[in-house]
């Protein structure tokens, strides 16, 4: 008598167990689905697109910095000092 109750529960532990795996599978799989409807809406990613884009990007910036170059090279800069932290001269005597 014993012995069959102990079945009992342990089967009925089994099955709603199995129940809850059924479900968080079910309901997974209708999560999982929905990112893939998303990337559908928006299309699929162009890689050569990406890559001329970051090639316009890439020449942006190495002319930025050709021009900044050739200020440097010309070494003539304006230069509007804002504010400045008090100077601290160090009186050494024993020289």
């Amino acid at each position: 008598m014993r012995r069959s109750k102990y079945l009992k529960t342990v089967l009925t532990v089994n099955a709603v167990a199995l129940c809850l795996l059924v479900v968080m599978f079910a309901t997974d799989r209708g999560v999982l689905a929905r990112p893939a409807m998303a990337s559908e809406q928006f299309g699929i990613p162009d890689a050569a697109s990406q890559r001329l884009e970051m090639i316009r990007e890439l020449r942006r910036i190495s002319a930025s910095m050709e021009s900044l170059r050739r200020d440097l090279e010309k070494r003539e800069f304006n230069v509007k000092v804002t504010s400045m932290p008090p100077v601290k001269v160090d009186n050494d005597e024993s020289k």
